[in-house]
């Protein structure tokens, strides 16, 4: 599965892994949309619930295994491109009757991604973003945008919900976290430990002349978020638009748990866990409740100063 940030990489993500003939990768899906409509029906329905729903339970569940096999019949490995999967593992494990699903979460730094987005929204501002019919004001000037964008219902913060979610329900071991300017600068590294997480034998992707192969109607979206790429060779790109710095500041503050999680290793404000402290013994700084993953490199090839959003 493939998740994280909005403006991360991950239709660049796509594009790489789809030149690889072993995999199955979608543009933006509504696998999990289907999968949930179907459990709202099951649920809520007069019909259905007129019914002994426990005693159906596994009918169910195996319809909506069905679904899943057959919509994917011709697939060896999936790579399902949604932000919603690690809120929903639980549910795909069920579904599947394994815990074998893996998740692929991709990070930018904040700041670049309300860059690139208002950047996008300069440039069709004779179009409304999606949602100003039924909330103008959140999107009458930059200082609201970047407040709609950051609240806690926001198109950035529901992913980092949901990251927390799942690391919080077991599902840390089962995360690679991928940050778009490893992914941009050494992405056949990046491939690499991918295909090592997955357990899928390494592929020598080309990264000099790369070709779109998904694609995604970006009219849907009022043109405000594009999906394509620049096809050719992998260059790192940072945000279009030159936020002031009061507005850095505060997106650095709002996103400092995440961004101390991903950057540093350490989880305990994402988490709501006490704060790192100095071991007695050893002086050194300890966290006994912090997740262990192997894939995640603590402050490894972040952007040098030059390179982050100004």
């Amino acid at each position: 599965m493939i998740a994280g940030l909005p403006r991360a990489g991950s239709t660049l993500l796509c594009q790489i892994l789809s030149s690889n003939p072993e995999f199955h990768v979608t543009p933006t899906s509504g696998v999990l949309d289907m999968l949930r409509a179907m459990r709202s029906i099951y649920s809520q329905n007069p019909t259905w619930r007129a019914q002994d729903r426990l005693k159906l339970y596994e009918n169910f569940k195996m319809g909506l295994q069905g679904f899943v096999d057959g919509f994917f019949h011709d697939a060896k490995v999936v790579f399902d491109k949604n932000r919603g999967w690690p809120s929903h593992l639980l549910m795909l494990d069920t579904i599947l009757d394994n815990d074998k699903s893996k998740i692929i979460w991709l990070y930018r730094d904040p700041a670049e991604i309300i860059s690139s987005i208002e950047a996008q929204h300069q440039r069709t501002i004779l179009m409304e973003n999606m949602d100003e019919g039924s909330a103008p004001g959140a999107f009458m000037t930059l200082d609201r945008r970047i407040g709609t964008y950051a609240n806690a219902d926001g198109l950035i913060a529901q992913p980092v919900e949901m990251l927390k979610d799942a690391i919080e329900m077991g599902y840390f071991n089962r995360i690679f976290f991928v940050k778009y300017y490893d992914l941009t600068n050494n992405t056949q590294k990046v491939m690499n430990d991918i295909h090592e997480f997955l357990g899928e034998p390494k592929f020598e992707y080309n990264i000099e002349e790369l070709k779109q192969l998904t694609w995604e109607f970006d009219g849907i979206y009022n043109y405000k978020f594009l999906h394509k790429i620049k096809e050719g060779k992998i260059e790192y790109k940072k945000g279009d638009y030159k936020l002031e710095p009061k507005f850095i500041a505060a997106i650095n503050e709002r996103f400092a748990a995440l961004n101390n999680f991903i950057l540093n290793g350490d989880p305990s404000a994402l988490l709501n866990l006490p704060p790192q402290t100095p071991s007695e013994d050893t002086g050194a700084v300890t966290q006994p409740d912090k997740p262990k993953n192997p894939f995640i490199a603590p402050g490894t090839m972040t952007p040098p100063p030059d390179k982050q959003a100004n």
